[in-house]
């Protein structure tokens, strides 16, 4: 099992829609195939204002969310072999069944038998401690600071959308939205050779986090309309358009700027039916993809990027909180006021 820890830990559980409690429960222990984490640093996902919201599919209070962290393993339970007390790692939002065939194919992201953090009793990462599996554990390079490696999990999700875009179709591509997902397919886009890459988004604050991970256009849509500010970054349409953002009209305006012939990749959930008019997506002949997830395969690509010191996803944090201030931290995010890029939860700091 490995060093002993206490019995009882820190977490900010959500107990009802949005309200965050900060409280003492159980520290759970490993069973066969299983590792206790001690957390350092913990990101905040969509996924989780969603469920602060109360409009999450199944991640409903009372549970403790979080699932972009890194820290420490302190325990191991019988069968673990890949991994020892000491490493440093990161996960995946889910464990996979590994006997599907999606499986079988290394497409664990299609997984219908897979089980996911902050759901049916299996608490998340805002905790000092956090269970996980073997099988959606990585390592990380052990000098890699907390806060890179808690982006691992959603730089990820981008690159997984980006491997769905067919570079030869051409270079140019669009992000709608930019929070961290949607910056994370900027990152991806620029190591997998795309470029230049343009986003869009409300708000000057948000152009500076794109330009800071490489993009080289932004389209303030605060200040002007989609289409002719997109048209001015590209005048041919964009080549590639990703819709990272759920809003009303997201499809409508992904079409709007996408060449014909063109792709749109769907990374974004949408908080209910979209009213789409099929025949624009028909009369361009765009192709349209759904990216879902991430698999093993993006995550050591993106932990091989920050081992190399190709990427730095540091710079689109804007606000650090402890544990302790998790309440205030959802509080923040929810506001949406256009000035919030990512918000890491602070957890130990010293994670060993």
């Amino acid at each position: 099992m490995g060093p002993v820890v206490h019995p009882t830990m820190n977490a900010a559980v959500l107990t009802a829609d949005r309200t965050m409690e900060h409280r003492q429960v159980p520290v759970p222990e490993p069973g066969p195939g299983e590792l206790l984490v001690r957390v350092a640093v913990s990101g905040i996902c969509g996924s989780d204002l969603s469920a602060y919201r109360g409009l999450h599919p199944y991640k409903k209070a009372p549970v403790v969310l979080g699932h972009e962290f890194c820290g420490k393993v302190v325990g191991t339970g019988p069968g673990v072999t890949r991994f020892a007390v000491g490493d440093l790692v990161c996960s995946s939002a889910y464990a996979s069944c590994d006997a599907c065939p999606p499986c079988r194919t290394g497409a664990t992201h299609l997984c219908r038998h897979r089980t996911n953090l902050s759901h049916l009793g299996w608490e998340g990462s805002f905790a000092d401690f956090v269970l996980l599996r073997e099988n959606m554990t990585y390592r990380l390079p052990a000098g890699l600071g907390h806060e890179a490696g808690a982006m691992v999990e959603p730089l990820s999700i981008g690159l997984h959308a980006m491997r769905l875009a067919d570079p030869s179709g051409g270079p140019v591509v669009t992000v709608l939205g930019t929070g961290t997902i949607g910056l994370a397919c900027v990152v991806a886009a620029r190591r997998l050779g795309f470029g230049p890459v343009h986003c869009a988004d409300l708000g000057p604050a948000k152009g500076e986090l794109a330009r800071s991970v490489g993009a080289e256009g932004y389209v303030d849509v605060a200040q002007e309309e989609l289409r002719s500010g997109a048209a001015a970054l590209a005048p041919a349409g964009s080549d590639v358009t990703v819709i990272a953002s759920g809003h009303p009209g997201a499809v409508a305006d992904a079409a709007a700027v996408t060449r014909p012939g063109g792709q749109v990749i769907v990374v974004s959930y949408f908080g209910g039916p979209q009213d789409v008019d099929w025949n624009a997506l028909v009369s361009a002949e765009l192709t349209v993809r759904f990216s879902a997830l991430s698999t093993a395969a993006d995550f050591e690509e993106v932990i091989g990027w920050l081992g190399r010191g190709e990427i730095d996803p540091v710079p689109l944090v804007t606000h650090r909180f402890p544990l302790r201030d998790a309440a205030t931290a959802l509080r923040l995010m929810d506001r949406a006021d256009g000035t919030v890029g990512k918000i890491l939860l602070q957890v130990n700091r010293e994670s060993g």
